[in-house]
């Protein structure tokens, strides 16, 4: 059985077995076993495009085209027709009181929510991608969908490709939702009380499930594929804080049908948002080549150890979070937490802390004499300024000339850092000695 909508709109249904009289359809040709009867013409009819002004301006869009499109198959007219065609369509009502996933949640089916996405992709997509889309939906077992990390901290011109289809796009480029349309407004999310910066782009990833979700399995083999991408989204937002000058953080977690599939905005929606200490203000933009290294550095993380993934987590986390602070002491109290559990996770005594901390981190990023001295010196530096913080409170001895340096050389502590943290990723396991000695460039 076919739901077929025609380039002027006109719909038909193509079902097994005699006509029913009882539905007052008009046979238009018949075969041994098929008949294909005349439901309406939607293009005669006119149904409206919602303008989406009309709706209480405190509704979102999910709702407003709820709203509008309910109110179209509820009136006598094509949108009863479509619903009429869906509701007499046996796969349908094969789907009615399942569980559909889409991804991350799943929403229980209902026939008169795929009749109203069923008239809103005409207008969106016109009747033949609407048709196909349809037809798709009720025939496949698997169903696309979208995988999305709305992130703080980074804006990006146009999407950014990485491997495995994982894609950085610009909040502007992203499917109309209710999320993005708060971000636009720079509205505080509804799921926090205190204003929040609003994420200016977001991480993404499309992959197929199963459309029936059966929540009384415990197997989730089907959507192991789905779960399986889901960490990288966290693992790209982690490791853009190792580019210079970029600090990124989660903000949302959600996942949505693809744009173009049942049941769009028509299904529901749900998600999950992390908490964070310190959650910045400030956003960087990134590009093509900014990111340039980002693919090998991730599949560098993902070859990790489980342990050493959760350090490296904790120790690009404290990055991030230094650079997302204003403070200065703050900044640099961060910064050098970071550098001593990326290069001093072996000192188990605690033997010259100062001495091995810019021993180490010279020799490891430093490829020249004198590149390893000018190393040496500033992360001397960084850490007799974590010292006082960390010992006394107090920076410089509170001399604003003096603490003014230290703001001016902030860049280069960081970049140090950043250059430190990705080397280690590359190689987790350093032999600290042979480096020191030269025995490995």
């Amino acid at each position: 059985k076919k739901i077929i909508l025609e380039s002027n709109l006109h719909i038909r249904l193509l079902a097994t077995g005699p006509p029913k009289e009882e539905t007052g359809l008009r046979p238009i040709a018949s075969g041994p076993r098929s008949v294909e009867r005349e439901i309406m013409h939607i293009g005669h009819l006119n149904v409206p495009k919602p303008e989406m002004n009309d709706e209480t301006s405190f509704h979102d869009i999910q709702l407003k085209l709820y709203l509008h499109y309910s109110r179209q198959i509820e009136n006598e007219g094509p949108g009863a027709g479509a619903l009429k065609a869906l509701e007499e369509d046996p796969r349908a009502q094969a789907l009615q009181g399942q569980l559909i996933s889409y991804g991350n949640r799943a929403s229980i089916f209902e026939i008169t929510k795929l009749a109203m996405w069923y008239l809103w992709a005409t207008h969106e997509f016109g009747s033949t991608v609407a048709e196909r889309n349809l037809n798709k939906f009720l025939d496949s077992e698997n169903i696309p969908v979208v995988n999305i990390l709305w992130v703080l901290g980074i804006e990006v011109d146009k999407t950014i490709e990485l491997k495995n289809g994982i894609r950085i796009i610009s909040i502007k480029e992203m499917p109309d939702s209710p999320e993005k349309e708060h971000f636009l407004k720079d509205e505080s999310f509804n799921r926090f009380s205190n204003n929040l910066p609003m994420p200016k782009a977001a991480i993404t990833y499309t992959c197929e499930v199963k459309k029936i979700s059966n929540p009384e399995t415990s197997d989730r083999e089907k959507d192991k594929h789905f779960m399986t991408f889901s960490n990288p989204l966290y693992y790209v937002a982690l490791l853009l804080n190792t580019v210079n000058g970029v600090s990124c953080i989660p903000f949302y977690s959600t996942s949505y049908s693809s744009r173009e599939m049942p049941m769009g905005m028509f299904c529901g929606r749900s998600g999950s948002a992390p908490l964070h200490e310190i959650w910045g203000s400030k956003s960087s933009k990134l590009s093509a080549s900014n990111a340039l290294d980002l693919n090998e550095l991730l599949d560098a993380f993902n070859a990790l150890s489980p342990e050493n993934r959760i350090r490296m987590n904790r120790i690009i986390s404290r990055l991030s979070q230094a650079k997302r602070r204003v403070q200065i002491e703050d900044k640099i109290l961060d910064l050098g937490i970071a550098l001593e559990m990326d290069i001093l996770d072996d000192n188990k005594k605690n033997d010259q802390l100062s001495l091995w901390f810019r021993l180490r981190g010279s020799w490891f990023i430093g490829s020249t004499n004198q590149e390893r001295q000018d190393i040496y010196y500033k992360l001397k530096e960084l850490y007799d300024y974590r010292s006082q913080v960390a010992h006394s409170g107090v920076l410089c001895g509170n001399n604003k000339n003096k603490i003014g340096k230290v703001i001016a050389n902030w860049e280069t502590y960081v970049s140090l850092a950043e250059q430190i943290i990705c080397k280690l990723i590359y190689n987790n396991k350093p032999d600290w000695t042979k480096i020191i000695l030269g025995e490995i460039e």
